[in-house]
């Protein structure tokens, strides 16, 4: 965040943030701009977006989760590195009653956030939200359309065989890797898991990802000391 405005008058109430100049990434999958994604960009995307999950929910004390996780909330810089805003945190932050900017600057989010915020504290809910993600990425389809329905449910069809993995490949993508298209389905299942109970950390999905996906994509990032920084969360 590199500023905001708490006043009503004469402005509107506003947060500003760094412009991310190559917009969401649900518009570039799902508005006629997905064909400049490549394969290997959405696996950049995916691991980066991992990198960030886990420094949240594992590094963060007490765990931070996203209030709400979706291809919209991703935003896409000059060399398609993603950026997580949580503009939900933060609207219902300033629409807080009695809110004072000392409180938003300096007092920890747990302090001024209420039960019903509270249900947004859910790491669980974000691993779920990352395996819609990773659906999106690699199918090109939106999470809920009217054409095809229930992203998930038609996903929940096809999951546990392995030969129907090829259903979920975007039409508009070239030069895909099969292998890693496998790993990305396993753990697609392992976050939509009905129970969850049984669905994985990001600290295993970091390492599945880490351990299967194209080194190309994933050793650069895993190298870099700016790794997370890279996949720079809006919310400080």
């Amino acid at each position: 965040m590199v500023g905001y405005n708490k006043e009503s008058n004469p402005f509107s109430r506003m947060i500003v943030f760094r412009y991310p100049p190559n917009g969401t990434l649900y518009e570039h999958l799902h508005d006629g701009e997905g064909c400049q994604l490549s394969w290997h960009m959405r696996m950049k995307i995916a691991i980066s977006i991992t990198y960030t999950l886990r420094y949240l929910h594992t590094d963060m004390q007490p765990p931070f989760a996203i209030a709400a996780l979706t291809s919209s909330s991703v935003y896409l810089t000059e060399d398609f590195s993603p950026k997580i805003i949580d503009f939900e945190r933060w609207r219902a932050l300033l629409t807080k009653p009695g809110l004072s900017s000392g409180s938003l600057v300096n007092g920890p989010f747990n302090n001024i956030l209420d039960s019903w915020h509270r249900r947004f504290l859910d790491v669980q809910a974000n691993t779920f939200a990352f395996g819609v993600i990773l659906l999106e990425l690699i199918s090109g389809r939106p999470s809920l359309s009217k054409d095809t329905g229930d992203l998930v449910d038609w996903a929940r069809k096809h999951l546990d065989q392995t030969n129907e993995f090829s259903k979920f490949l975007d039409p508009k993508l070239n030069n895909t890797n099969h292998e890693n298209l496998g790993i990305i389905c396993n753990v697609v299942n392992l976050c939509i898991d009905p129970n969850p109970s049984r669905m994985p950390s990001m600290n295993m999905i970091a390492a599945i990802l880490e351990e299967g996906i194209d080194t190309s994509a994933a050793t650069i990032l895993r190298n870099s000391s700016l790794a997370w920084v890279e996949a720079e969360l809006a919310i400080s």
